[in-house]
């Protein structure tokens, strides 16, 4: 038992220290269409990421370390910002239970899994629902996307995840009237 810990730890820094020391191949993130729904006093916003934890990611994941994904989301009426939010999708791979541990900022959901691509689903999706005033009327609503720097403890390094994404913070806006028809 002890013996397989140790050679997924081992392989864990083997292939993460192969993607921090050689080339890697970049990724050209962008979102779904953002698909919004106003009730009658909640906005029900829901998209995801496409194309954006492809190539060198599964090392990443697999690395142990907490890996966030962060979203800005901006409602402005005109010039003026109506509603500004941070959420924050997160996760981290327990090597020893081989599984995932996924986090969503927006629904505020928890889920454990050992299916990659399930993991993929999950961190990449946004989903949110918050208050708003229909006296808003006309407003755009932007989402933007972006990876911070984390730090990989079996290298005692800091990486900008961003490197990944080639610097691009992929970013979405819809118009929507908020007006209720009386």
């Amino acid at each position: 038992m002890l013996e397989a810990l140790t050679g997924k730890v081992f392989a864990t820094i083997v292939s993460l220290s192969v993607f921090l020391f050689s080339s890697y191949t970049g990724n050209d993130p962008a979102f779904r269409g953002l698909n919004s729904r106003a009730g009658e006093h909640y906005l029900q916003l829901r998209t995801s990421l496409v194309s954006a934890f492809d190539n060198d990611f599964p090392d990443v994941f697999k690395s142990g370390a907490t890996i966030p994904v962060n979203f800005q989301l901006i409602i402005r009426n005109k010039s003026r910002t109506l509603l500004t939010r941070s959420y924050q999708n997160s996760v981290r791979y327990n090597p020893a239970d081989a599984v995932f541990d996924v986090r969503t900022g927006g629904m505020n959901r928890k889920l454990q899994t050992a299916s990659y691509p399930a993991m993929i689903a999950e961190v990449s999706g946004f989903e949110c629902s918050l208050p708003y005033d229909p006296n808003w009327g006309n407003v755009t609503i932007t989402l933007e996307a972006s990876l911070p720097s984390v730090r990989f403890e079996q290298l005692q390094k800091k990486v900008d995840l961003m490197v990944l994404w080639k610097y691009q913070k992929p970013k979405i806006s819809v118009q929507l009237n908020l007006q209720k028809i009386s």
